[in-house]
């Protein structure tokens, strides 16, 4: 008589095939714009927070919220079924072993629409990842509430969150839509994420 096998060994298993097939032997990171505003700022963030990792030799993809499809709050949520939107989780969430996750302040909080994002992923595929968190504002806090709101979400949803969050302050200030150019905004997130490599 076989012996059953429990779902949570199939998950398991599943997980295993999915990073043969998907992932080479090194650590891929992801780093997400998390805003669907065209030419934001938190964008140019991300492109510097990327092409810090690359220069210290990581594999790097960059996913912009703008590139997702139109409906998908409609049309991939709650069990709907949407190629696009799974063929980005597979190819930049749940293939990556690291995620570096920015967000402009919206209301005293992260964006609706990186939320939503969130709300597509399978937990099943998210156990153990680990994330950075770096907040963007024209304000002078970098939006820390939404740092933390962010927490509290990748926590419920047993991610380890790094504890060394950045919180980019007045950003319009600190760069243009051809990149960010201040020295101090740079050397503070290449520390950052010299730690985050290392975490």
């Amino acid at each position: 008589m076989k012996t059953p096998v429990k779902v949570g060994d199939m998950n398991q298993q599943f997980r295993v095939i999915f990073k043969q097939n998907f992932v080479d032997n090194g650590i891929m990171i992801t780093v997400i714009s998390g805003t669907n505003r065209k030419g934001s700022m938190t964008l140019q963030v991300a492109l510097l927070c990327a092409k810090i990792l690359k220069e210290k030799g990581e594999e790097v993809k960059v996913l912009d919220l703008c590139d997702l499809p139109h409906d998908f709050v409609f049309s991939a949520l709650y069990g709907n079924k949407n190629a696009a939107f799974d063929s980005i989780l597979d190819e930049y969430i749940y293939a990556a072993d690291k995620l570096v996750v920015l967000s402009p302040e919206y209301n005293g909080g992260f964006s609706g629409v990186l939320k939503a994002f969130i709300d597509g992923w399978n937990p099943r595929m998210l156990r153990n990842q680990k994330i950075a968190l770096v907040g963007v504002a024209s304000g002078r806090s970098g939006n820390l509430r939404g740092l933390d709101y962010m927490t509290n979400v990748f926590h419920y949803l047993r991610l380890h969150v790094y504890p060394d969050k950045v919180p980019v302050s007045a950003v319009h200030t600190l760069g243009s839509d051809e990149g960010i150019h201040d020295a101090s905004t740079k050397k503070v997130l290449d520390n950052m994420l010299s730690g985050f490599i290392a975490y």
